[in-house]
């Protein structure tokens, strides 16, 4: 909770930090980023129990600039979660666009394609899952030095439904046997990051 306040307290005051820091928001080459977060993921199908929630979120992103308005790259992203039935993870690798209203400010758009995988771990035993994804997001650039960003951010990742596996595995064996449904995945990713233009 404490660092979810921090990031809505940080998307709050980006512009008026860019706009005090005096640099202009050039954006041209090669570029690269990184960012962490608090995020909220799930499976969602017809014989699943309740795995998701709150968790710890990130994302590692590079690519190249078109134009001042428009980059693209890839990036992998992912979300975990830790309790008592066990570990949940989400993660995902998708290439696509950011795109800039303005060219003189910070604000953006980004969409994307890819795929992602689940899995959910007790034990021995790993149910898990792979499709194909989507991802949307918004976020916004406060320079803080020439080739600098803070950013904070908000994605949404979703993928299709994909065929639903269950592993076990003991001392020296290792089984795979595909359940009789399908699910989807879904993540919510808020926080903040920062990015190297």
């Amino acid at each position: 909770m404490r660092f979810l306040k921090l990031t809505v307290l940080a998307t709050l005051l980006a512009p008026s930090l860019a706009a005090q820091s005096g640099y202009r928001p050039v954006r041209h080459g090669f570029w690269f980023g990184a960012g962490l977060g608090v995020g909220a993921g799930g499976l969602h199908c017809g014989i699943c129990e309740s795995g998701g929630g709150q968790g710890t979120s990130g994302y590692l992103r590079a690519g190249t600039t078109v134009n001042p308005r428009l980059l693209v790259g890839v990036e992998g992203s992912g979300w975990q979660k830790n309790g008592e039935e066990g570990k949940r993870r989400i993660l995902a690798l998708t290439g696509g666009i950011w795109w800039y209203p303005r060219s003189d400010a910070g604000h953006f758009i980004r969409g994307g394609v890819g795929i992602s995988g689940w899995r959910a771990a007790a034990e021995q035993e790993a149910v898990v899952s792979r499709a194909l994804a989507l991802t949307v997001g918004a976020g916004y650039e406060a320079r803080v030095a020439p080739y600098l960003s803070v950013v904070p951010f908000v994605n949404v990742l979703g993928s299709s439904g994909g065929a639903l596996w269950l592993e076990h595995r003991d001392e020296g064996s290792y089984e795979r046997n595909r359940l009789p449904a399908r699910g989807h995945t879904v993540l919510i990713q808020l926080g903040i990051g920062f990015t190297r233009h």
